[in-house]
Order: structure tokens, then sequence, then C-alpha cells
């Protein structure tokens, strides 16, 4: 096991606190506080080392929003955290660490991780169901209930200890840690790890690093993919499958986890005299067939419905261009061509969307 050391030193130099700060402001630099900090950087860049070395840190108290998330508009708590100091430290944090979280990571860790979102898993789940037809044939899919709340902060404290012999460090990262608790309609509530810091996701994926080397190492399973909560699993037969899912259940429960209740073991989907027997995988917004690859349902009704308001509008804005390209997205690397000539194309013009898109950022660059 590798220990880290003078890590802290890392943090505090100039160049990993002004490119936290450039990181940070992404997407920012049109509201007036990021404005004055980017038009004073140098100034500011000191200030945050002065703060670091001073290390008095006072973790914050935020405030909390409910919002609707995704296509399916899951109901989720956000905390959105101030832009100085809070979301430049996390960056300075996640850069400083980033060595560490990537060391030992799976493979097929999905989302929130650069260059490993949902279009590298559905690769690799792609490449598998081609590959081993004869080892596929049930499957396992289950995902973790409130991952982030249920996160324990104590938990991944020990972790951190584990690895990091660093004791300037470690209180910069329980500083972010301490910093879940926020007030929602006048209720003081604590998120273990809150969904709108920069740091969760890497934490998240972090935390369930030996996780992921059990299943593979102890558990011996050939073909697994988790997209952050989200874990697909192959199996020859059901009494194996429910087996494993005993064991993984065990195991999620000694950190503090929880499965969902709606967890499915069912025969995969295949073809025998013409006709479908068995069911498509639903993970990451595809359905996964053995010959082909769809969109989710509800995200390719969003998308019909979304062309057929467009070609009612005398005028689109940038914004509704945004939308469909996304949209389009999910039909590019699929098999619905045909869906897409139908639905999208017959009512939206995309490479207009395209150009009111760019011209939209140039204005604003």
């Amino acid at each position: 096991m590798k220990s880290y050391n003078h890590l802290f030193e890392i943090a505090i130099s100039d160049d990993v606190i002004s490119s936290s700060l450039m990181n940070a402001s992404l997407g920012k630099r049109s509201r007036p506080e990021v404005e004055r900090i980017l038009s004073n950087k140098e100034k500011y860049v000191k200030k945050i080392k002065e703060w670091l070395l001073k290390g008095e840190y006072v973790p914050h108290v935020h405030k909390a929003r409910v919002i609707n998330d995704g296509f399916l508009r899951k109901k989720r708590i956000i905390i959105q955290p101030y832009f100085y100091p809070e979301q430049i430290v996390q960056h300075i944090v996640v850069k400083t660490l980033k060595p560490m979280f990537m060391k030992g990571m799976y493979d097929f860790s999905c989302g929130s991780v650069p260059k490993r979102g949902i279009h590298y898993g559905k690769k690799y789940l792609e490449k598998f169901i081609r590959r081993n037809s004869k080892e596929i044939k049930y499957v396992l899919k289950l995902d973790i209930h409130h991952f982030y709340q249920s996160v324990n902060i104590e938990l991944l404290k020990k972790r951190f200890q584990k690895y990091i012999h660093d004791e300037k460090m470690l209180k910069l990262i329980y500083y972010v840690l301490d910093s879940n608790t926020a007030n929602l309609d006048g209720e003081e509530i604590r998120e273990g790890l809150p969904i709108g810091f920069y740091t969760s996701q890497w934490f998240a994926n972090w935390f369930l690093q030996p996780f992921d080397h059990y299943i593979k190492e102890e558990l011996k399973i050939k073909c697994y993919v988790r997209y952050m909560d989200d874990i697909v699993i192959f199996g020859r037969n059901k009494r194996e499958l429910h087996q494993k899912f005993l064991l993984i259940k065990q195991y999620l429960e000694s950190i503090d986890l929880e499965i969902k209740s709606n967890y499915q073991v069912f025969l995969f989907d295949y073809i025998k005299k013409g006709k479908r027997i068995g069911r498509p995988i639903d993970f990451m917004g595809f359905k996964f067939y053995r010959d082909k690859t769809t969109i989710r349902s509800s995200i390719f009704l969003r998308a019909i419905r979304k062309a057929k308001k467009m070609k009612k509008k005398e005028k689109i804005s940038w914004y509704d261009c945004c939308q469909m390209i996304s949209y389009v997205g999910w039909f590019y690397f699929t098999n619905t061509h045909c869906a897409y000539k139908k639905y999208i194309e017959s009512n939206v013009n995309i490479k207009l969307c395209k150009k009111l898109v760019g011209k939209h950022f140039k204005k604003k660059e």
C-alpha cells in the first residue's frame, strides 16, 4: 500500500492554486464576484495561499435547494458551495489528490471521471456482450440507495488517514467533508457527500474503490460495470447471481450503504426462432440488447416532444438548440437512425441549431 506525504506543499503551490482558480471559474466568468477575482488574479492567489497556510478552516453552513434532475426528473437536494474560497479549494484538493484517486481505480468505474463517461461504459458493455455470448445469460442490476447522502464521512476520513500521512492536507480535506451542513426550508440537514460539491464525485468513486476490487478479485465476476452507484453484472445462472447479490449486500452494509429494493435478476435478451426472449438492460440512459443498443424510452419521448415543440415555434432560442443537440447525441451513438430521420430531422434543422449555439457562445466570449 502506497502512502502519500508532502501533499500540502503541492496544494499551496502557486501553479496549483492558479490553475484551480481558473478551473473553478469555468462557466461562471460573467458573475460579478468571479469577474472581480479574475481581474485581480495574482492578489487572490496570494490570499488563498495565506489562508491555506494559516489553517484556520471553519466549515460552512449552506442553503440547500431541491431540483428535478436529469431526464427522469428525480428530486435531489443540491448544496451550492461559495465560489471564494470553497469552490477554489475543492479544485485544489482534487488536483492535489488526483494521482492517488486514479491509482488502482477499476477500469470500468464510469461517471464523473475524465474520459470515462457514459459512452466509455457503453462501449465496454457492448464489446463484452458481442464477445461473450455464451458467458452471459442472466443479469444482476442494482443501485445504492441515496448513495451520495449515505456515504459515512467518518469512514471516509479513516480511509484518507490510511493513505495520507500529511496532517495539514488531512485538515484541509476534513474542512471540505465537514462543510456538508445546510438549511433546507428552515431545517438543518447534513448530507454525506453533497450533490453540488466538485469533490463529491471524486470522493465517492474513491470510497467505492475497494468495493470494485472485491467484486473483481474476491467474487471473480468477469463483467462488471459501475456507473457511480448503478451496477450491472452478468452471470450464467440465476442461483449464482443471487448468491453474489447477498455477498455484495453484506459488503455494502459493512460500509453503511444500502441497496435499493428494486434490484433485479433477469434473463438477458436473446433471439430464438425470430422471436425476442428475455429483457434488455436499461443502463446509463441506453437499452442494451444482444444485437443492438437503443435509447431509454423516457429520453426518446422527451427528444420527440422537444422536436415537435421547436417545429411550432416561430423563433427558436439558443437554449432550445442546446437541448436538441444534446438529444441528437443519444441518437448518434445508438441504433436509432430511422427514428432520428422520422422524428427529429423532419422537425428540426440541426445544422441551424449548431450555428445558433456557436454564434451565442462566440458573442458571450
